[in-house]
Parts: structure tokens; C-alpha cells; sequence
């Protein structure tokens, strides 16, 4: 059963996507849930508390996907380094486009940037360890798995992933290609690891 909490939370993204953030008021959201004001505010002191419950939500789903891909065992180092980053997409996470659409919207940049800051403070640890497993079989060469895992990441929400919906296809395609090939170079990749690991991301 839906909590009272988790149903201000779905009202308050809903609004959020269609409205901006800025947009919608707290009166928008009682409306949407139908409570008093008395009983958001047992839970949440203000909007942007209702935004960061929002995050930090979002960022547990993304995590237990991490993990489920960490012990997986079936899965080569190369797979998994890959299926670390498909954990992140949002769109599968919530089963809605209009998800990456709204963190996408100029009227939506400071949830955008408090997402990625969380997201990447978060997933830097699973990172790192998944970075180490890799310098343990052979695959990596750094003394700095843990700064790595935060520039990677870095690199991946600035780089590639910003703006990508109004890049052409060949633009996006290069940056995935050279955002490659920089952590290949960061992780001292060999060149039959590196091949490997364009195979799986190109096909």
C-alpha cells in the first residue's frame, strides 16, 4: 500500500514534470493529493524538501540497480562496467520519457544539477570498488580507483550525458566514442580490453 509520504512525492514529480518546479506551489500539490496542509507539512518542511525526497529516491533505485550488478556473477568485468552506467537511466528507472524531458527543461536546472552532485557523491563508491575488482584481474592500472570513479562520473553527467536530446546522432556517437576512450586512457586499458569494450558499446 502507497504510504501518504510516497503519494506527495508521486503528485509533487507529476506536477514537477509539468510544470517546473518553480512553478508549482504547495497549494498545486495539496490539491493533487487532496490532504490539508497540516499533514505535507508533518512530512515535509518545503518544496525543496519534497525535492530532495524526490532525489534521494531516485537515487536508492539507482543504487539497488548498482548492486544488483555488482554480485552478478554471470557477467564479465567489461559487461558490467556497462551495465553500471545502463543502472543510471532514468527512463527505465521510471518508466517514463517525461522524466528525462523535465531534468532536461531549462526551468529545471537546479533539480538537474542537485541530482547530478547526489549522483554522483553516491555512485562514486560502488564505482570505485568495481574500478578496484577491475585492477585486481588484470583489466586496470590506477593508484587512484577512487578519484577516477568521481572524474568518470563527472565526465559521463557534463559531457555526455548534457543536452545529448538536441545533439544529431553522429555528435552524441563521438561523444560516447571519446568519452571512451579518455576512461581508457584514465584506466590504462589495454588495447584488446579497449576493443572489447567498443564492441559492447557500439555493436
Amino acid at each position: 500500500m502507497t504510504t501518504k509520504k510516497d503519494q506527495i512525492l508521486d503528485a509533487s514529480l507529476e506536477l514537477f514534470m509539468k510544470k517546473g518546479f518553480d512553478a508549482t506551489s504547495i497549494s498545486d500539490i495539496l490539491a493533487q493529493v487532496e490532504i490539508a496542509r497540516g499533514t505535507l507539512y508533518y512530512h515535509f518542511e518545503s518544496k525543496e524538501a519534497i525535492m530532495d525526497a524526490i532525489i534521494d529516491r531516485l537515487i536508492h533505485q539507482v543504487l539497488e540497480k548498482v548492486q544488483e550488478v555488482l554480485t552478478n556473477h554471470h557477467l564479465s568485468h567489461a559487461e558490467k562496467f556497462f551495465a553500471f552506467f545502463a543502472s543510471m537511466n532514468l527512463t527505465q528507472l521510471t518508466g517514463s520519457q517525461e522524466m528525462l524531458n523535465y531534468f532536461n527543461q531549462p526551468q529545471n536546472a537546479l533539480f538537474h544539477e542537485k541530482s547530478n552532485q547526489l549522483m554522483i557523491e553516491n555512485l562514486t563508491p560502488a564505482l570505485s570498488q568495481l574500478i578496484q575488482e577491475g585492477i585486481t584481474s588484470g583489466f586496470y592500472q590506477t593508484d587512484f580507483p577512487n578519484e577516477t570513479a568521481e572524474l568518470i562520473l563527472v565526465c559521463l553527467s557534463h559531457f555526455v550525458d548534457r543536452d545529448y536530446q538536441s545533439l544529431t546522432p553522429e555528435v552524441f556517437e563521438k561523444r560516447l566514442e571519446s568519452f571512451l576512450y579518455n576512461v581508457s586512457r584514465m584506466l590504462h586499458l589495454s588495447n584488446s580490453h579497449y576493443e572489447e569494450y567498443r564492441r559492447l558499446l557500439f555493436g
